[in-house]
C-alpha cells in the first residue's frame, strides 16, 4: 500500500532527535561541537553495526538474544588467529567465518526444533559466553599484529575508522533490507509466513539467512570492538542484545517482524546514544544513567503498542510488501 504523505510515526523519532538537540544544546556547551558529535558517531558504531543484523531477524519475525555474546566471541576468535599468526586478514577471516557458523546454528535450531527464537538464542547466548571465557581462559587477548593499532586511531577524512565501518555496514545492510529481492522475502516472511510459503518463497531458508546475517554483523563488531581496544575482551558484549532490540523497535521497525528500515534501525540507535551521551556531558551519575536506559527499553517497547494502537483506531492494517510473481520464480533462492 503507498502513501501519499509521510507517517505521524516516521517523523516521531526525527523529532524527538531534534527535541533533544535542542536540549543538549541549551544546557552543555559542547554538545554540537564537531569533537562531540565525532565522540558519539564512534560510541554509537558498535551498537548500530550489530542493530542492523537484529534487524534482519526482526523483520523476519524473530529476534536474536545471542548477538551480545557472539560480539565477544567473534571478536575473541580474530584476535587468537592474529596473534598467533599475526595477519590481520586471516584473523578478520576467522571472525567472520566464526559469526557465519554461529548464525547458521542459530538459525538451524529456530527452523528444526520449531521453538521460538527467544528460548534458542536465550540458550546459544549462554553457550556463546561459555565458548568465549574457554577460549580467552577469562583474561584478555593481546599481542595483536602491530598493523592493527591505525584502526584505533586512524581518521581518514577527519574520520574515525570505527564510523566509516558503521557507514559500510549501513549501506550494506539498507541495500539487501530494502532494494535486494532477499528483503522482500524477508518481510515478506516476517509479515506471513503462510501466505509467504503459498506464494512460493522458501521462508526457513530466508529465516535462516537472516540469523546468518546477524552473526556476521556480529563478527564484524566483535572485531571492530577487538582492533579499537587493541586486544579481546570477554566480556566486552555484554547488554548489546538488548541495546539492539530496543534500537530496533525505537526507530519505528515492528517487533512481530513485516515493517522494518535500516534508517530506522539507525535512528533509534541515534537516539540512545545522544540520551547517553547528554547524561555524560551533564554529569549524570552512572547509577541514575542505567535508570534512563531502562526507561529508554520501556519507552520502545511503549512506543510499538502505540502504533499497533494507532492502526486499529484508524483502520489501517500494517500490510508487508507481498512478493509478485517476478520476485517468486520457480527456482527461487534466497540470495
Amino acid at each position: 500500500m503507498k502513501r501519499t504523505a509521510p507517517a505521524l510515526e516516521d517523523a516521531f523519532v526525527p523529532l524527538l532527535l531534534v527535541v533533544l538537540a535542542i536540549v543538549l544544546t541549551f544546557s552543555t556547551d559542547s554538545f554540537l561541537s564537531s569533537g562531540n558529535i565525532l565522540n558519539v558517531l564512534s560510541s554509537m558504531a558498535i551498537l548500530a553495526i550489530v542493530a542492523f543484523g537484529q534487524t534482519f531477524v526482526i523483520a523476519g519475525g524473530g529476534f536474536d538474544l545471542s548477538v551480545g555474546a557472539q560480539v565477544a566471541l567473534h571478536g575473541a576468535v580474530g584476535a587468537i588467529v592474529m596473534r598467533e599468526t599475526q595477519s590481520v586478514a586471516l584473523g578478520l577471516a576467522a571472525a567472520v567465518l566464526s559469526g557465519i557458523v554461529f548464525g547458521l546454528l542459530n538459525g538451524m535450531l529456530v527452523i528444526a526444533l520449531k521453538v521460538h527464537p527467544f528460548m534458542i538464542t536465550l540458550g546459544t547466548s549462554v553457550i556463546g559466553v561459555g565458548a568465549t571465557l574457554i577460549l580467552t581462559h577469562a583474561e584478555s587477548v593481546g599481542g595483536l599484529p602491530a598493523s592493527i593499532a591505525g584502526f584505533g586511531v586512524g581518521r581518514p577524512l577527519g574520520v574515525p575508522w570505527i564510523v566509516w565501518v558503521m557507514i559500510v555496514c549501513f549501506a550494506v545492510s539498507a541495500f539487501l533490507l530494502s532494494v535486494s529481492p532477499f528483503g522482500l522475502r524477508v518481510l515478506s516472511s516476517g509479515g506471513n509466513r503462510e501466505a509467504a510459503r503459498l506464494a512460493g518463497l522458501r521462508v526457513e531458508r530466508t529465516i535462516v539467512a537472516t540469523f546468518v546475517l546477524a552473526g556476521t554483523f556480529a563478527a564484524v563488531a566483535g572485531m571492530a570492538t577487538t582492533a579499537r581496544l587493541q586486544s579481546a575482551q570477554p566480556t566486552v558484549g555484554e547488554g548489546l542484545e538488548l541495546f539492539s532490540v530496543a534500537a530496533v523497535v525505537l526507530g519505528g521497525s515492528a517487533l512481530h517482524g513485516g515493517r522494518a528500515a535500516m534508517w530506522r534501525t539507525l535512528l533509534g540507535v541515534l537516539v540512545i546514544s545522544v540520551i547517553q551521551n547528554g547524561l555524560n556531558l551533564n554529569g549524570v551519575g552512572d547509577a541514575w544513567q542505567e535508570v534512563a536506559v531502562g526507561v529508554v527499553f520501556i519507552l520502545a517497547m511503549s512506543a510499538e503498542l502505540l502504533r499497533r494502537f494507532s492502526r486499529l483506531r484508524t483502520g489501517r492494517k500494517e500490510a508487508p510488501p507481498r512478493p509478485s510473481a517476478a520476485d517468486v520464480p520457480a527456482k527461487a533462492t534466497v540470495t
